[in-house]
């Protein structure tokens, strides 16, 4: 969360359900057009300071809470039961998690490099978009033509 600015300001004003909040939120969009996905997303303790809940399934996304134990535990647990690691992605900057999964042969990528993807694809998606509206405008010469047409 941290590698995201505004999650990280969050963070920083001790609002941890907002910046979980938006984590989710970034990365159901990111991976919405992925089929055949499963997305799992480990917090460090529990989803809330009375929340007896370990895991939840929200918009796409299966959401796991820790509660006494370091999220890295889980993580190393679920590499370690998967029956094929080598179809899974790690996304985190935790050296000890990235040499497990290497030995696994599983596929990894640090946050700093999962946050450079994500910006690039919202900046390709805005520029898309903005190519979308500039090709709906006229040339200038058609708009002299129309002024010239409706306003005699």
């Amino acid at each position: 969360m941290y590698k995201f600015p505004d999650l990280a300001f969050c963070l920083g004003e001790y609002r941890l359900l907002d910046a979980r909040t938006g984590l989710l939120a970034y990365l159901a969009d990111h991976f919405k057009d992925s089929k055949n996905t499963s997305v799992l997303v480990f917090f460090d303790g529990k989803k809330d300071q009375t929340s007896d809940c370990y895991s939840e399934d929200i918009g796409g996304l299966s959401i796991h809470y820790s509660h006494d134990k370091k999220a890295d535990e889980l993580i190393i647990g679920y590499l370690s039961f998967t029956p094929m690691p080598s179809q899974c992605l790690v996304v985190t900057s935790d050296k000890e998690i990235l040499n497990f999964a290497r030995r696994l042969r599983v596929r990894r990528k640090t946050s700093e490099e999962f946050y450079a993807e994500f910006v690039s694809k919202v900046n390709l998606e805005d520029e898309s978009e903005f190519i979308n509206l500039k090709e709906g405008l006229t040339t200038r010469q058609e708009n002299d033509y129309w002024e010239r047409q409706f306003l005699r």
